[in-house]
């Protein structure tokens, strides 16, 4: 059955059984209210087959409505049931979201992993402007540069063992601070 002759049922339907949905009210009448109806919702950038479904489940609302009691007025009624059912058909035509295939993981890392790495590092480049400048050149040199010993101990005029010891205290306070920062966690500012 399409929506017009639905709606005409309806109506007769009222009438037939002497509920009158609203006194006086013609098929011209119902006519005119439903044209309305159909121009505002297209008028609001609505299809026209949708303007067309929606205008008929208002007529039948209003039907409805009207059996308990009267409107103040019938066409500010038609207009407020034909947003709810733009509405309702928006929420029909929403997709389900998808569930998430586990499957396929995502290859980034998590967010707390990266605002840990991002902490360790700001906590790793405080220790390194702590530490004296003669240690955090020679750590700096062997450890990011990838130099040996014995090329740091030239560039720099100092002992090969002399270039280990730094090393090996720049890593302990390295240490001690990367533990400290995993161990306390940062307090909100």
């Amino acid at each position: 059955m399409v929506p017009s002759q639905l709606m005409k049922d309806e109506a007769t339907c009222a009438r037939d059984s002497n509920r009158s949905a609203a006194p006086g009210w013609s098929d011209a009448d119902w006519t005119a209210l439903r044209t309305t109806i159909i121009a505002y919702l297209v008028k609001r950038g609505q299809g026209y087959h949708l303007a067309e479904d929606i205008a008929q489940e208002t007529c039948v609302r209003i039907l409805r409505y009207c059996e308990g009691q009267p409107p103040a007025s019938l066409y500010a009624l038609a207009f407020r049931i034909a947003l709810n059912c733009l509405v309702d058909a928006a929420r029909k035509e929403k997709a389900p979201v998808a569930e998430l295939d586990d499957a396929q993981p995502c290859e980034a890392p998590l967010q707390d992993s990266v605002v840990h790495g991002r902490d360790r590092i700001r906590h790793f480049q405080d220790a390194l402007d702590a530490m004296p400048e003669l240690r955090r050149s020679v750590f700096i040199k062997r450890r990011i540069e990838d130099k040996s010993h014995s090329q740091i101990s030239a560039e720099l005029g100092i002992s090969v063992a002399s270039v280990e010891k730094h090393v090996s205290r720049g890593l302990q306070d390295l240490r001690k601070v990367l533990t400290r920062s995993d161990d306390v966690p940062d307090l909100p500012k």
